[in-house]
């Protein structure tokens, strides 16, 4: 086997160690006792569905407001450098993204006045935890979509407008379908994002508790002994969710 072969290999070995080991090594000292004392814990139970309930309305949020976006910049109606903006979030430290957050959505702020008539509040809120976990996984929804549009000659459209097809028909029924495994792709990756999210959840909306900063706290206060058997159980729900919503996402785009 060539060198560059051998070295290829072992990096790849070392990249599946790096993941695999850690979620592994996690369940060696695990009991019994401490495996039954948290399933029966109903508020880590209840943080993993806050935290699931508010990345999947992120992520839905997400999706309305990313797939026009994309769709108006791959057909050149915005300039491409606007997805470099869109993108910005990614590199904005999280902590950061939380005080930006908290600066504009507080009741003492413009956007949180306009919305407090309407009984929204961002402040230690369920909409705080969706809007924090928009703002930081928006991008993979954008940079999906927009990879599907890209990937779509606008010729198809055109044949399709000069049969009489409206717009809204040639969206719904003919570039739909072909951008939804990239949308799925970025909705998944989204709400991923947004269930590890804690940087800017803690400095905005520090409840409801989510399993990050459950999982945090207790660490503060009890220490690594005390939280192995709960990041175990929320490895499992974590893993079992996506690799379900993985599946049936691959089963609707084959069925379409």
């Amino acid at each position: 086997m060539r060198p560059f072969l051998i070295l290829a290999l072992f990096l790849a070995i070392l990249a599946f160690f790096l993941v695999i080991y850690p979620l592994a090594a996690i369940f060696g000292d695990l009991s019994g006792e401490k495996i039954w004392f948290t399933l029966k814990d109903v508020e880590v139970w209840q943080s993993l569905k806050v935290s699931f309930g508010a990345a999947s309305c992120a992520a839905l949020l997400g999706a309305v407001l990313g797939v026009p976006a994309s769709y108006l910049l791959a057909r050149g109606y915005f300039p491409r450098e606007l997805e470099s903006l869109l993108n910005i979030p990614i590199v904005i430290p999280h902590v950061a993204v939380g005080i930006l957050l908290l600066n504009v959505l507080n009741q003492n702020a413009f956007l949180g006045r306009l919305f407090a008539p309407l009984g929204i509040h961002f402040v230690d809120t369920f909409w705080g935890l969706v809007v924090a976990m928009c703002f930081v996984s928006f991008s993979y929804v954008v940079s999906a979509a927009l990879m599907g549009f890209s990937a779509i000659s606008e010729d198809l459209e055109l044949a399709a407008r000069t049969l009489g097809a409206t717009p809204w028909y040639v969206f719904r029924r003919i570039i739909g379908p072909l951008i939804f495994p990239y949308v799925m792709r970025g909705f998944i990756l989204a709400i991923a994002r947004g269930v590890s999210e804690m940087g800017a959840i803690l400095i905005l909306a520090y409840y409801p508790k989510t399993a990050s900063i459950l999982l945090y706290e207790r660490f503060e206060n009890y220490g690594l002994s005390q939280v192995e058997a709960i990041t175990a159980l929320i490895v499992c729900v974590s893993l079992f969710l996506f690799a379900t919503l993985t599946y049936f996402s691959y089963r609707a785009v084959r069925n379409a």
